[in-house]
């Protein structure tokens, strides 16, 4: 931390978080007034709201962002922004909101339902149908999405291609826009979901 007043890390992350465009992490300078490393809030984009943990950064603003909001962007992990900037990074720790009895979050039970699923049930229309209904209010759900359909062998994907584009079609339009910019990135896991989904 600079000699500007901040007394801990954690001080210095909350006056980040009141300016999240202006600064994308906190730095720590060593006694020679070197900056030693840059620690990055765990929170995704804080200005947004959004509660889950970030594991990436923008490429070009290097804003924190979790692997929902980070999806169909390109992105740097933690260590490939360290070799970017020619210093150590890291993410400052994540505290659990509620304990470590704190109920399951709902969207990570319908990720794992959706992943589970989806080979058994996307030639079912009626299916498909409350799959799309359930990402529209669930949005974050869609890695089971990816999940799902990039554990589909080879041969899956032969038999059940019909199905697969339909389902392409019926995706609410944000996940449909997120899945057509990640064909950009063919061999990524949204890239390859939205080849074998016809988009």
């Amino acid at each position: 931390m600079d000699p500007d007043g901040y007394g801990s890390e954690r001080a210095a992350l909350t006056r980040y978080r009141e300016a999240p465009a202006t600064y994308f992490g906190v730095g720590h300078f060593d006694e020679a007034g070197r900056l030693a490393e840059i620690i990055m809030d765990s929170e995704c984009a804080p200005a947004s709201g959004c509660p889950h943990p970030a594991v990436v950064v923008h490429a070009e603003t290097f804003q924190p962002l979790c692997d929902t909001c980070s999806f169909g962007l390109e992105v740097l992990t933690v260590p490939e922004l360290a070799v970017r900037l020619g210093v150590a990074v890291r993410l400052a720790p994540v505290l659990a909101p509620s304990g470590r009895h704190a109920a399951p979050d709902e969207t990570c039970t319908t990720t794992n339902r959706i992943a589970r699923e989806l080979q058994s049930g996307v030639e079912d229309p009626v299916w498909r149908m409350q799959l799309c209904t359930e990402l529209a209010r669930t949005p974050g759900a869609v890695n089971g999405l990816l999940i799902g359909v990039g554990a589909l062998s080879h041969r899956d994907v032969l038999d059940l291609y019909p199905a697969l584009c339909a389902l392409g079609t019926q995706l609410p339009v944000s996940i449909y826009e997120d899945l057509q910019r990640a064909t950009g990135r063919p061999l990524s896991p949204a890239g390859v979901a939205a080849l074998r989904l016809g988009i």
